[in-house]
């Protein structure tokens, strides 16, 4: 009897003892990297006037400097699988007239994004992104008068490259590519009567361009 109750005690004990390392291995596991997490971003960097945006036969604002102006943004974005995340980005710039240094144009692009990581098993991934989303125009010369345009529908795509030093922080390197349909927008009944019947109140092109950015992410949990 004794036998008994002994054995009765130890089978449970023993398999304890033997499914302990395999449940310590799940309890701490390493975590996805990117799967099922949230990332804040921030990016600064040059922007490129692009085809008509760019061209020698606007006068005025659309006929715009090479400068490499700076640009940034800002994104939230979530994970949603492995290797894949949803987003959304706000993005700034302002180019300057070519002829006129006081005139500038500023463009305001709000838009949703999906970025794919491609898996490379290391801390450095490439990764592809596409958005679309709206973009407005904003007419400015210095000391005269500022006009907003209506928002126009925004295309992005590029890539770019991610690096995770630790887990809560990411380092981006990314060319985005943005075209904005903004030729026939509007710029609203206070630049009409700024102009008068000498110039349309329309944006007159459509905003191409291309900006090359470094960015800081920080992921969360």
């Amino acid at each position: 009897m004794r036998i008994l109750r002994t054995s009765l005690f130890a089978l449970p004990a023993l398999v304890i003892v033997m499914a302990a390392p395999d449940a310590f291995a799940v309890r701490y596991a390493e975590r996805p990297l990117l799967w099922n997490r949230t990332a804040v971003s921030g990016y600064d960097g040059y922007g490129m006037p692009l085809g008509h945006f760019a061209g020698d036969d606007i006068a005025g604002d659309g006929n715009h400097d090479d400068n490499w102006p700076l640009g940034w943004s800002i994104e939230v974005e979530h994970f949603a699988a492995r290797t894949w995340s949803l987003g959304f980005s706000a993005a700034f710039i302002e180019f300057d007239d070519r002829d006129i240094p006081e005139l500038h144009t500023n463009l305001n692009t709000y838009s949703g994004f999906v970025r794919i990581v491609i898996p490379t098993g290391t801390e450095i991934r490439p990764y592809l992104r596409i958005g679309a989303g709206g973009v407005q125009v904003e007419f400015e010369q210095e000391g005269a008068y500022r006009f907003d345009s209506d928002y126009a529908f925004s295309f992005q795509g590029g890539a770019g490259l991610l690096f995770l030093p630790r887990r809560w922080l990411g380092i981006n390197l990314q060319a985005l590519y943005y075209w904005g349909d903004t030729e026939e927008t509007s710029l609203g009944w206070d630049a009409a009567e700024y102009f008068g019947d000498d110039v349309p109140p329309i944006v007159g092109f459509n905003t191409e361009y291309a900006t090359f950015t470094a960015g800081l992410s920080l992921f969360f949990p």
